[in-house]
């Protein structure tokens, strides 16, 4: 079985558990069969396979940064989706922390990567992105943060400012304005790219995963 089969099957089986105790217990929250839905669609799953895909070459010449690639922080993961599919490019070595401070996450993480050991060493953490951060700031040498819509810039620039040097940014936004929670969108590119100040970028590209927004990524130091 595949990555991608294991969690589509997996997410399938989740959504069938909610279900079946929704019959017997009406506090079980039957909006997280919808949000397995939406974590795992297409629009998501194509954004988080260009990422990799476009990171996997920076971090094969990591050495030139003169560190080792050995923790990667990856900042409102929701339910890891990124990880997973990072996992399956990296060392099993290097551990992958999916921060998010929704209390279920973790819980619906761990469920999506059961029984597929090619997802070992990516970690789901209950906790608040920055405080998390802030408390482990020279941890890791690659920050993930796919989410950066739902933070207020000054949180953004806060952890870019606060990084080691060497430490490598991969960040996403959209110009998603329409959602509510989506409180730090941009117009085009060169905004995003211009509002995270990276010393260094070393990528910056665009995708349309589906025809109601663009999604913008920078990757730099």
């Amino acid at each position: 079985m595949t990555y991608k089969e294991t969690i589509y099957k997996n997410a399938l089986d989740e959504i069938n558990n909610i279900y079946e105790e929704s019959k017997y217990n009406s506090k079980v929250d039957l909006f997280r069969s919808q949000d397995l839905i939406t974590s795992t669609n297409s629009a998501q799953m194509s954004s988080k396979e260009w990422l990799v895909e476009t990171l996997i070459p920076f971090i094969s010449d990591f050495k030139y940064l003169n560190v080792d690639l050995t923790d990667i922080l990856v900042m409102g993961s929701w339910y890891g989706l990124t990880g997973m599919i990072l996992r399956q490019h990296i060392n099993n070595d290097i551990k992958i922390w999916n921060i998010d401070s929704d209390p279920d996450a973790a819980r619906y993480c761990n469920s999506l990567q059961r029984n597929n050991s090619d997802f070992d060493n990516n970690v789901p953490i209950t906790d608040d992105a920055m405080e998390y951060y802030f408390d482990r700031t020279n941890t890791f040498q690659l920050i993930i943060n796919t989410s950066c819509e739902h933070m207020e810039q000054e949180d953004l620039q806060m952890v870019l400012n606060s990084k080691p040097a060497n430490t490598m940014a991969c960040f996403q936004s959209n110009n998603y304005h329409k959602e509510a929670e989506h409180i730090n969108t941009h117009d085009s590119l060169d905004s995003f790219v211009e509002s995270l100040n990276l010393a260094s970028v070393y990528y910056k590209g665009s995708m349309e995963p589906s025809a109601d927004f663009t999604r913008y990524m920078v990757i730099g130091v």
